[in-house]
C-alpha cells in the first residue's frame, strides 16, 4: 500500500479514502487488466476455437501481468471484468448447444487449470539461493530419480522432457486433453461434437 501510495504521488492514509483495503485495489486493478482480455473467437467459430481462443487470451493476460493468476487465487472481491467474461464465454458455448452447466463447467474448468498452470511454471522459474531458475535444480532432482528408480526412467525422463520443452506446450496438450474429453461428451449426446 504504501509502494501504490507513493506511486500515485498520495499519502498513504488517503488510498483508505477510496478503497476499503488491499483486497479491493487488487481487485480494482484486476478489473482493469481483465477488461484487456482478447478472448472472442472469430463469427463463426466452432466451440473449440471458441475455447481455445478462451485460454490463448487468458494465458496472454497472465503473460503481460504476472501477478494476476495469483491475484485470483487471494482476492476476496470477484472482478467485475471477468464476471462478465466468464457469463459471456458460457452464453457462447451454449450457443453451440452446450447446457448450462456444461458450458460452466468447461469455462470454469480450462480457466482454472490455465491459472494453475501458469502460476506452477512461474513459480518454477524463480530464482534459488544461487540465482538459478529452480527449473534447474527440478530438473537435476527429476534425473537424479531416473538414475535411482530405473523402473520408473522412462516416466521421469519424459517428465524432463516436458519440463526442458517450457510451459506453453505442456499447458497447450492439457487444454487439448479437456477439450477432448468435451468432444467425446458431446459426441455421446449428439451426432456432431464439433
Amino acid at each position: 500500500m504504501t509502494s501504490l501510495a507513493a506511486h500515485l504521488g498520495v499519502d498513504h492514509s488517503s488510498l483508505y479514502r477510496h478503497v476499503k483495503s488491499h483486497s479491493e485495489i487488487i481487485a480494482l486493478a484486476s478489473d482493469l487488466a481483465i477488461d484487456e482480455l482478447d478472448w472472442r473467437a472469430a463469427e463463426g467459430a466452432s466451440w473449440r476455437e471458441e475455447l481455445i481462443a478462451l485460454t490463448d487470451g487468458v494465458w496472454a493476460l497472465y503473460e503481460r501481468h504476472p501477478g494476476l493468476a495469483e491475484a485470483f487465487r487471494s482476492v476476496e472481491f470477484a472482478p467485475q471484468a471477468g464476471i462478465r467474461s466468464f457469463a459471456e464465454a458460457v452464453a457462447r458455448l451454449r450457443n453451440h448447444g452446450f447446457s448450462l452447466e456444461e458450458s460452466m463447467l468447461a469455462v470454469d474448468t480450462l480457466v482454472d487449470m490455465a491459472g494453475d498452470c501458469f502460476l506452477g511454471w512461474r513459480a518454477m522459474a524463480r530464482p534459488d539461493r544461487e540465482g538459478r531458475a529452480h527449473t534447474a535444480s527440478i530438473i537435476e532432482t527429476w534425473k537424479e530419480a531416473a538414475k535411482n528408480h530405473t523402473e520408473d526412467a522412462a516416466a521421469i525422463q519424459g517428465m524432463v522432457a516436458v519440463i526442458e520443452g517450457g510451459a506453453r506446450p505442456w499447458w497447450e496438450r492439457k487444454r487439448d486433453l479437456v477439450l477432448a474429453g468435451l468432444a467425446a461428451m458431446r459426441s455421446s449426446n449428439s451426432d456432431d461434437p464439433y
